[in-house]
């Protein structure tokens, strides 16, 4: 599911700060809803299956939780935004993720297929680190 048109407007004059906070509340909002319809569950996933540039959503988490006075609210938003992580650049074809029982796939699984798992994984990890870093540095804003 594409939602393109609804995000092509979200690009805001950066200039009026409670306009700002407006649209990246918008973007936080539909991003969330998007990641509901698109059942990204714990699948990693080419950025360019995302309705808006990676760095937008992010600035517009980092400018939501900073805003954010709930507590409980700021910590799912974090939660959410976490969720970037599992959009990767030039990923190509979507990666499932999802448990094997305990007896194992069964058959021969393609190397190549392992091995670009396994660099995604890496960066799922990294990303993780470096999007809670910035998240965290807007939990110490909305604090202060």
């Amino acid at each position: 599911m594409f939602y393109q048109e609804r995000f092509n407007l979200r690009h805001r004059d950066a200039g009026n700060e409670t306009w700002t906070l407006e649209a990246a509340n918008e973007l936080v909002n539909d991003f969330v809803r998007f990641v509901r319809d698109a059942d990204v569950g714990s699948d990693l996933i080419d950025e360019i299956e995302l309705p808006v540039p990676k760095p937008v959503l992010v600035e517009a988490f980092k400018r939501v939780i900073s805003a954010e006075k709930r507590t409980v609210i700021r910590a799912l938003l974090l939660k959410a935004g976490l969720t970037l992580s599992q959009y990767h650049a030039d990923l190509g074809e979507r990666i499932k993720v999802r448990p094997i029982g305990p007896h194992g796939r069964g058959n021969s699984v393609d190397q190549k297929l392992v091995q670009k798992f396994n660099r995604a994984l890496l960066s799922t990890a990294a990303e993780r680190t470096r999007l809670t870093k910035i998240f965290q540095d807007a939990l110490r804003c909305a604090v202060h």
